[in-house]
């Protein structure tokens, strides 16, 4: 029998040429001229993929994907053909060790990504989607605060599946390219930034039902904050990346958000029902300071999901639905509250403070239901205010706030170096029913503070510098704190 195999062994080798074609793509998101750097120079499977300044030495290198990322990262600073920067840069000098200074890490550390460095070229790859930070050995030793430190972020997304109709009136489309202004978006709307687009302004949703900001684009905000003294925390419109006013259903997901004034991030004032996933919030203003993540001035039934927060101040925040008229109040006793807050699959880092602030002064604020779950925290601050840098801080400069809180649930969640579990400054505020399960922080414990009344606290297979935690004296108190009542603590059997 005399087969002719040549059509059948082309259709062969197309059909897997297709089925690989299916599982491993890339889409590399293009960044405006006007936010360029070639400072970091990035390829994945061989592909060039843009690389945004968002300030001081923060860059970061978006893509979708399916399959499999091989990623290439060359540093440029020292290299020749590097053009310089704005914004406050700060060139990297190498040492005998070389840029890379021997030993590259890729962040968060239990993806247990390797890598190889040759020369100024460090190699990896990438099987999952999420948010990686490509750092040189030695980042976050260097400084008080570590805000000065170069960092590679990498914002490494699935395709969206939920491109909305763009022909609908009730979209408003923002393409590639720089497109500077404020929008207020009403009931019912959706807003649409490209890959590539770049919203130079704010972000504004007040008193409305049903708002969606989606897709994969920018929000770079540098507005009119005193760099000398504090007034980022004001509850206005343009006065943050976003800002929410009596909201009630909120989908946020994809977008990224740079801050480079002295101001809060994402401030959500009585809002419920929103969804954050897979957001990544970037604060690079020059005095480290105020750079908060994602507030809440009252509201709740939140989600934040699969993303990403550098914040240069706490990565998120509590305060009464009032106080943001009476913020430094030292007599006032606004009340409110903040309930069901869930955040999960997140990778943190804090520049300045803390990760969570629950109280402060002035305000008889409730929280209740606020759960952490399967979260990397990959940088700490080393700063202290009243109490030391710390996952939970209760502080108030008066002595007098009487902020009330209860049931928190810290889950799986990873401390890439070493922290304060608690940091109660403030004798007034309480704190009930609080369970750490499922813990690991790296290095030497720091010295928890409570100064306040806290009960009913469990730990369950929490693991400091490696040890497991079995008694008081594995989480050491300052001097003159005060004692939790009816603590337990459980391990694996």
């Amino acid at each position: 029998m005399n087969l002719n195999l040549t059509p059948i062994l082309a259709f062969c080798l197309t059909l897997l040429a297709g089925i690989h074609s299916y599982g491993q793509t890339l889409t590399p998101h293009p960044v405006p001229e006007e936010f360029a750097s070639d400072y970091y120079v990035v390829t994945v499977n061989g592909r060039p993929v843009p690389v945004f300044h968002a300030g001081l030495n923060v860059y970061f290198a978006s893509f979708d994907f399916t399959g499999k990322a091989d990623v290439r990262v060359r540093a440029n600073s020292n290299s020749g053909s590097y053009s310089g920067q704005t914004s406050n840069k700060e060139i990297a000098k190498e040492d005998s060790m070389g840029y890379w200074r021997g030993a590259a890490l890729v962040r968060p550390l239990s993806k247990g990504i390797e890598t190889k460095v040759n020369g100024l070229s460090v190699d990896f790859s990438l099987s999952e989607a999420g948010q990686y930070s490509v750092e040189r050995a030695g980042i976050g030793l260097t400084g008080a605060h570590h805000f000065k430190d170069d960092a590679l972020l990498l914002f490494a997304n699935r395709p969206d599946p939920h491109r909305p109709d763009l022909n609908s009136p009730n979209v408003i489309h923002l393409k590639p390219g720089l497109h500077q202004q404020h929008l207020d978006l009403k009931s019912g709307q959706t807003l649409y930034l490209d890959a590539g687009a770049v919203l130079f302004g704010s972000i504004n949703v007040w008193d409305a039902r049903n708002v969606r900001i989606v897709g994969r684009g920018t929000v770079v905000y540098y507005g009119p904050q005193s760099e000398t003294h504090d007034d980022g925390w004001k509850h206005q419109k343009r006065w943050h990346p976003l800002t929410t006013h009596n909201v009630q259903g909120l989908l946020v997901q994809g977008i990224t958000f740079v801050g480079r004034s002295r101001t809060w991030s994402l401030q959500t004032h009585t809002t419920y029902d929103a969804v954050f996933d897979n957001i990544k919030v970037i604060a690079v203003n020059p005095q480290n300071i105020n750079g908060d993540g994602i507030d809440w001035y009252g509201g709740g039934r939140t989600k934040v999901i699969n993303s990403f927060i550098r914040s240069m101040d706490d990565c998120f925040a509590f305060f009464t639905p009032n106080s943001s008229q009476d913020m430094w109040a030292v007599n006032k006793e606004t009340e409110g509250a903040v309930t069901d807050i869930h955040i999960e699959n997140c990778v943190l880092w804090t520049t300045l403070a803390n990760v969570f602030r629950i109280g402060f002064n002035g305000q008889a604020l409730r929280t209740d239901q606020v759960v952490v779950k399967n979260t990397d925290v990959i940088h700490i601050s080393k700063g202290e205010w009243y109490a030391p840098w710390s996952l939970f801080c209760m502080v108030s400069p008066n002595r007098k706030g009487r902020a009330s809180h209860r049931n928190y649930r810290v889950e799986g969640v990873r401390f890439e170096e070493p922290i304060a579990l608690l940091g109660l400054q403030n004798p007034e505020s309480s704190l009930t029913n609080l369970l750490f399960k499922d813990v690991t922080v790296a290095g030497v414990p720091v010295p928890s503070l409570v100064n306040n009344r806290t009960s009913g606290v469990t730990f369950e297979n929490v693991r400091v510098n490696g040890k497991l935690i079995s008694s008081e004296d594995d989480i050491p108190l300052r001097s003159g704190g005060s004692k939790p009542e009816q603590v337990k603590f459980r391990s694996e059997k």
